[in-house]
C-alpha cells in the first residue's frame, strides 16, 4: 500500500504527462483524481478501432526503450513497459529508420547504423565527404552521451555529465536550413529540407537518428494506447481516481491559492493542489480566465512557431505487407493539395508490418500522417457543413491511394478498412490548441528559453507537458510528471521515492 494521503492533488489531462504525475504523487503518499475530457487516457498517445484493425495515432519510436538509461527507468518506474499479464511490452528496433523520396525519384535510407547511414550520404554526395564526417562524427558523440532525467539524483559527476550533455546538444540547435547550406550537394540539401522545417533545429533530426545507433529508442508493440493503460493500470493499484468524460469549466481560486476545479457538468472538486497537463492555452485562457499570464507564456503564444496539426488516413490491407518500407516519406509527383490549401510535396507513411497487434490475422495496418498548419479550415468545415466536411476526407482518402498505390503497387484492391482523422479531430478529443501534435515546435530560441511551469501570484498550481517543454515528446511529458511530484514532495518535505510501494 502507498503511504496514507494526507494532501489531495487534482490532475487535469490523463495525457502521458499527466499519468505520470498521478502515479508518482500516489506513490509519494498524496490522494489523486485525473479529470479527462476524453472516454480513455493518453492524450495524443492514443489510437482508436474500426473494422477489427487498431489505428495508432502517436509512437513510432519511444526514447528510453534501451535498459540501463534514465529514460528506460521513468517508464518502467510507471509501468509503461509492463503488458496486463505482466510479460515486457516487446520493442522493435528496425535497421533502418526512414526511406526517403527525392525528386527524380532518388532515395535516401536512414540507417540506424551510423557507418551505414555516412555511406548512404556518400553515394549521395560524395563532393560532401568531409561535412557527412563532421555529421557522423557529432551523431556518434551524440549516442554516447547518457541523457539525465533524474532530477532528484544529484551528484558533481552528474552534474559535469549534464554540463557536457549541453555542450553537445548546442552544436545541434542550428536551424536546419541553416545547417543545409554547410553541404554541396543538392539531393543532400534536399533531404535535409524533406521531413522537418526549415527553421525547426537540427536536433529535432539528429536526436532521433543517433539514438537508432545503440537501439536507444525503439517501437514498442501494441502501439500508444497500449502504454497508456499501462499506466492507466499503475494508477488505479495506488488508489488513483481517474474521471473520463468530464470537461473542466474552471480552475477554482481564493485569495491567489488554487482551491479545485469546477466541472462543466457543474461539479466542484476540491484539491490543495492543481496540476494542469492539459493544453496550455485552454489552461490560461478559459480555466484561469486569462488572469495569469506571464510575459514568457504570452511572447511564446504570439510568436512561438507549432507543431503542426495532422490529417491523417489510416488503411486497413488485407494481405501481409512485410515487403514494403515499415517507414517512409514519398515523394510525390505532383504534389497533394489539401482543401485548406496546404501543399503536400511528401507525406508519411508507416507500414505496421511488424506489430500484428494492430490488425486481423494476415493483415497490415497502414496509415499516412500529412502536416497542415490550417486548422481554421477543419474547425470551420466541421461545424458549418458536415456533409462536406465528410466528403472532403472521403476525397483526401482516395487520393492517398492512388499515391500509395504508384508507390507501392499491390494496394488498392486490398483495401478493407478506411479512416481519417483531421485536425478538428485533434481538437474535439484533445482540447490541443489549433490541433497541434506537441505543442511549441524545437527551434535555437524556443529550445534556449525555459518556460514556466508555476504562474506568479498563483498558488498551489502548477503546468506540465508538451504546452511548458518546447520540442515536446514522450519522454519530457513523463519526465515532467516525475519533476512536478519532485516538487511537490520537497515543498511538503516528504522524501521522494520513484519505486512503487511494496
Amino acid at each position: 500500500m502507498a503511504k496514507e494521503p494526507t494532501k489531495r492533488i487534482v490532475v487535469i489531462g490523463a495525457g502521458i504527462a499527466g499519468l505520470s504525475a498521478a502515479s508518482y504523487l500516489l506513490r509519494n503518499g498524496y490522494a489523486v483524481t485525473v479529470v479527462e475530457q476524453h472516454d480513455k487516457p493518453g492524450g495524443l498517445c492514443t489510437s482508436w478501432k474500426r473494422k477489427g484493425y487498431t489505428i495508432d495515432y502517436c509512437v513510432h519510436w519511444l526514447l528510453g526503450t534501451k535498459p540501463g538509461t534514465e529514460y528506460h527507468q521513468i517508464w518502467e518506474e510507471l509501468g509503461a513497459l509492463t503488458n496486463k499479464d505482466g510479460s515486457a511490452v516487446p520493442i522493435v528496433n528496425a535497421e533502418t529508420f526512414s526511406t526517403i523520396g527525392l525528386t527524380g525519384g532518388e532515395k535516401i535510407h536512414l540507417y540506424g547504423n551510423i557507418e551505414q547511414f555516412r555511406t548512404e550520404l556518400l553515394r549521395l554526395g560524395p563532393e560532401d565527404e568531409k561535412q557527412i564526417d563532421k555529421l557522423c562524427k557529432s551523431l556518434l558523440s551524440l549516442s554516447k552521451i547518457p541523457l539525465y532525467a533524474l532530477s532528484e539524483e544529484k551528484s558533481l559527476g552528474k552534474s559535469i555529465g549534464r554540463l557536457n550533455q549541453m555542450r553537445h546538444i548546442i552544436g545541434h540547435l542550428a536551424p536546419l536550413e541553416e545547417y543545409a547550406q554547410r553541404f554541396s550537394s543538392p539531393k543532400i540539401r534536399e533531404f535535409l529540407g524533406t521531413l522537418i522545417p526549415g527553421e525547426w533545429s537540427l536536433a529535432s533530426l539528429t536526436l532521433g537518428l543517433s539514438q537508432q545507433h545503440i537501439k536507444g529508442a525503439g517501437y514498442p508493440v501494441g502501439g500508444s494506447l497500449n502504454l497508456a493503460r499501462n499506466m492507466e493500470r499503475v494508477i488505479k493499484q495506488l488508489g488513483g481516481e481517474l474521471r473520463y468524460r468530464t470537461k473542466v469549466a474552471k480552475i477554482e481560486v481564493a485569495d491567489g491559492v488554487a482551491v479545485g476545479i469546477t466541472t462543466e457538468q457543474g461539479e466542484t472538486i476540491d484539491a490543495d493542489y492543481v496540476i494542469s497537463a492539459a493544453d496550455g492555452h485552454q489552461t490560461i485562457h478559459n480555466f484561469l480566465g486569462g488572469t495569469y499570464m506571464p510575459q514568457a507564456l504570452q511572447q511564446a503564444y504570439e510568436t512561438y512557431p507549432l507543431f503542426p496539426s495532422s490529417v491523417f488516413v489510416a488503411l486497413g490491407i488485407d494481405r501481409d505487407c512485410s515487403d514494403l518500407p515499415h517507414s517512409s516519406t514519398p515523394y510525390l509527383d505532383p504534389p497533394m493539395e489539401l482543401a485548406d490549401g496546404t501543399v503536400v510535396p511528401h507525406f508519411s507513411v508507416a507500414v505496421y508490418n511488424y506489430d500484428d497487434t494492430l490488425a486481423p490475422k494476415g493483415k497490415t495496418l497502414v496509415t499516412v500522417i500529412m502536416n497542415t498548419w490550417n486548422s481554421g479550415f477543419w474547425e470551420g468545415l466541421a461545424q458549418t457543413d458536415r456533409k462536406q466536411y465528410e466528403l472532403t476526407k472521403d476525397g483526401i482518402a482516395k487520393q492517398v491511394i492512388g499515391y500509395l498505390e504508384k508507390e507501392f503497387g499491390n494496394i488498392k484492391e486490398h483495401i478493407d478498412m478506411v479512416d481519417v482523422s483531421t485536425p478538428h479531430s485533434v481538437i474535439r478529443y484533445t482540447g490541443n490548441w489549433k490541433g497541434s501534435y506537441e505543442g511549441f515546435a524545437p527551434t535555437r530560441k524556443t529550445l534556449s528559453r525555459p518556460l514556466p511551469k508555476t504562474l506568479k501570484g498563483l498558488d498551489n498550481f502548477a503546468m506540465i507537458g508538451q504546452w511548458t517543454s518546447p520540442g515536446g515528446g514522450l519522454p519530457t511529458a513523463a519526465q515532467d510528471g516525475r519533476d512536478i511530484a519532485i516538487r511537490l514532495c520537497k515543498q511538503d518535505k516528504r522524501q521522494f521515492s520513484g519505486k512503487l510501494p511494496q
